[in-house]
């Protein structure tokens, strides 16, 4: 297989964009909720691409953080909306880094799927069901070096500002009416009612981003993908 995958980059970066732009959206709760949904959906768009069936659950396995139904986030965000009107630029300085943060996240979480199904090392083709994937997965995140990721992507973002600010205000339109009580799900409705001009908007941010990542050295992915067989392998005999 490519290093990086190279079939299926284009819908990883796309939705690493789409992710990072959600602490942008100035709609507490809502703005992670969509975080959720567009992770959910890349899951759902790599396994139809690498030709597996796989239910609601297992897409919420490979997809969802540990934390994602935590409600001490969600209303922690609550309490800080005053403040985040009051303090706009310093606040804007810190969800500016989280969103850097969360497009690093999401390609290197949606690379390590992408690996594991196209390899087949997820159930039924492979031996692992698809929890002890999650967890070689989160094992290889967090001994991650991603500075070369995060390097590329603070970059593309930098040069792009107007245009993500635009989609995030494009999403915020469209998510302006959605409960904070909502599901992923609804979120998700919501979203695509303005899918089309949103996704004009990230085009150009998308192929910025996909140059800058093909500048990386191959072996990094080479390594990143190594460090997950490893990973297995050890699962396997414990």
């Amino acid at each position: 297989m490519s290093d990086r995958v190279g079939n299926n980059q284009r819908l990883i970066v796309s939705h690493s964009v789409l992710a990072g732009l959600t602490p942008l959206i100035p709609i507490p709760i809502v703005d992670d909720l969509a975080r959720v949904y567009f992770v959910r959906r890349l899951v759902r768009k790599l396994a139809a691409a690498n030709g597996y069936k796989v239910s609601e659950e297992e897409i919420k396995i490979l997809a969802d953080e540990r934390d994602s139904g935590c409600l001490r986030g969600c209303a922690i965000a609550t309490l800080l909306l005053p403040f985040k009107l009051i303090f706009r630029k310093v606040f804007f300085f810190l969800e500016w880094k989280r969103a850097i943060d969360t497009a690093s996240h999401v390609f290197y979480q949606g690379y390590l799927v992408d690996c594991s199904l196209l390899e087949g090392w997820c159930a039924p083709r492979g031996h692992r069901s698809f929890l002890e994937v999650r967890a070689a997965i989160d094992a290889v995140l967090g001994r991650l070096n991603t500075s070369l990721i995060e390097r590329a992507i603070r970059g593309t973002f930098s040069q792009s500002k107007s245009g993500l600010k635009s989609a995030a205000a494009i999403l915020a339109r469209g998510l302006r009416r959605t409960p904070r009580t909502a599901s992923p799900e609804q979120v998700g409705q919501a979203v695509e009612a303005v899918e089309v001009r949103e996704a004009r908007e990230i085009e150009g941010i998308t192929e910025k981003l996909q140059d800058a990542i093909g500048a990386i050295p191959s072996g990094h992915f080479r390594r990143l993908r190594e460090d997950l067989a490893s990973q297995l392998g050890a699962q396997a005999r414990e």
